[in-house]
Formats: structure tokens, sequence, C-alpha cells
């Protein structure tokens, strides 16, 4: 949410958004996911609203034809949660456990396997935008 502030630029629209997040987090860990080891509604919950948010800068830009943002590096660094929520998301959107354990090869899990993706994706994003800005200020 952070990272989209000054996209939003109004204070009230990302207040709002903020405490739509809060609210429905602590409305789930009080009534709805009580007893569960994980909040996983939560977490589905804020993936959705941060690729929602996403998709609408990245439409904004588009329609503005503003393409040179596409290349920006706080285009990179917006973009790098996505794929981390898009594979965390497609594994707790199943809620029962027995999804995450399916073993795909020898003793390597479909979690381990898709969480090994998603951060090695993430985190060569992120470091690409490390080396971008490191660049920029020589």
């Amino acid at each position: 949410m952070l990272a989209f502030k000054e996209t939003l630029n109004r204070k009230k629209i990302s207040n709002i958004i903020l405490s739509i997040f809060i609210l429905f987090s602590v409305i789930n860990f009080i009534v709805i996911e009580i007893t569960d080891e994980y909040n996983y509604y939560t977490f589905v919950f804020g993936a959705l609203l941060y690729v929602s948010l996403f998709i609408y800068e990245s439409c904004k830009q588009l329609k503005e034809e503003n393409l040179m943002y596409f290349l920006s590096n706080n285009y990179l660094l917006l973009f790098a949660p996505v794929y981390f929520f898009f594979g965390m998301g497609l594994l707790l959107g199943f809620k029962p456990l027995g999804v995450t354990k399916i073993l795909l090869f020898g003793q390597v899990t479909l979690y381990v396997f898709i969480v090994n993706i998603v951060c090695i994706a993430y985190y060569t994003l992120i470091n690409i935008y490390i080396y971008r800005e490191k660049n920029n200020y020589k």
C-alpha cells in the first residue's frame, strides 16, 4: 500500500483502502480464521488488493501514453511483488494444506517448487532495481 501512496495522490482514498484492509484483517483474525495456523484469507485479500492497485496504475499510465514509466525503476519495484503474490496466492488460495504437500518429483513438494520459483523471480527483480539505482547515483 505504501508503494502506491504517490500513485493514488489522494490521501483520503489511500487511507480508505488501508482501513478496509486492516478491518478485513482484524475481522478475519478474530471471527473467520480463529483456530487456523495461518491467515490465508488475509494474505490472499492483500495480494488481490495489491495486484488491483498495480493494474489500476498500469492502465492509468497506458491511458496517459507514458510508456517510459514501464521502463522506470519505480515500475520495476512495484512489479517485483506481483510474481510473489501470484505464486503464493495460488498455493494459499486452496486452504487445505494437502495441496501444498503434493509431491512433484523426488522429495520436492508443490510448495517448495513454487516458493523457489517465485522467490528467485522476486529477488532477481529487486536486485536489478538495486543495481539500476546504484548506477543512477554514480
